[in-house]
């Protein structure tokens, strides 16, 4: 399993889904990143390509041809290959084959970037278009960090910290959450009974900080259009997703290439993306 390591921290990661499988402090000695449990979800942080979420009927149409692809990608599920580890440096990355191009016809190259510096890890994505057409995706981050992460903690001890105050509702069928030109969310599972998912759009904040006031986890979402939190019920995690694109929210009829969200790019061309966690 690819390794880096300094004096404050470990990061590893495995090739399976190319996820982080630990942020390990070495001081406090706290493992940051959830383990996965089919308790609550066996998942851990999976890279979301070339979808995010779902359409509405489980399938979606390029070139007039259906194609189905299952919830939030395949690089889920894709096995990476190592193509370099430095001292402080792992890159990994995934070619289309014929298992892709079944759920997905296009050529691609998507390589990521583990680079760890103090507590602070950048995880930078890199697709390469090498098909010799446009081609339509849409991409998210889903890491799940352990919450509480500590023992003799609690969930409802911690706090969601954006870094600017903000104006934003997030709703679902029977209940929503606004923020006034706020900057803090307290979490409780209540919160996420109501609304499963929380969703903003068009965030001012770079960041924002999961904390009880002594151990936190910041990430960073300058870039991304959507940001979403999500539990489940007395799950001891919270995912922080960064996105470009989401799942579809109600019944809609239209090609892939035009859903919201969507990245178009051309033959040749590349897309890059990053963000950083950092530990405290």
């Amino acid at each position: 399993m690819p390794r880096i390591e300094n004096e404050v921290a470990v990061v590893e990661v495995k090739t399976l889904a190319a996820e982080i499988t630990s942020f390990y402090d070495k001081e406090k000695n706290i493992e940051h990143m959830w383990q996965g449990d089919p308790q609550f979800w066996a998942g851990r942080n999976p890279i979301l390509f070339p979808m995010v979420g779902s359409t509405w009927t489980k399938d979606y149409q390029i070139d007039g041809k259906t194609y189905k692809m299952g919830n939030h990608g395949f690089a889920r599920h894709s096995e990476f290959t190592v193509e370099s580890v430095s001292e402080d440096t792992i890159v990994l990355s995934l070619s289309d084959n014929e298992e892709t191009r079944a759920q997905y016809p296009f050529e691609f190259k998507l390589t990521v970037t583990y680079q760890l510096s103090g507590r602070k890890l950048t995880i930078t994505y890199r697709i390469d278009n090498h098909s010799p057409r446009m081609m339509p995706f849409s991409f998210g981050l889903h890491p799940a960090f352990n919450c509480p992460m500590a023992s003799g903690e609690r969930f409802e001890d911690y706090k969601l910290i954006f870094a600017c105050p903000e104006t934003q509702t997030t709703s679902s069928s029977n209940a929503s959450l606004s923020l006034n030109e706020e900057r803090e969310i307290a979490l409780d599972y209540a919160t996420f009974n109501n609304i499963p998912t929380l969703l903003f759009e068009h965030l001012r904040s770079p960041y924002v900080t999961l904390t009880n006031g002594k151990n936190s986890v910041k990430v960073s979402v300058a870039g991304y259009r959507w940001l979403a939190f999500w539990t489940k019920q007395n799950a001891p995690y919270l995912c922080i997703e960064p996105w470009h694109g989401h799942g579809d929210f109600e019944e809609v009829h239209v090609p892939f290439e035009e859903r919201e969200g969507t990245i178009q790019l051309k033959e040749n061309g590349s897309f890059t993306t990053s963000y950083t966690i950092e530990i405290a």
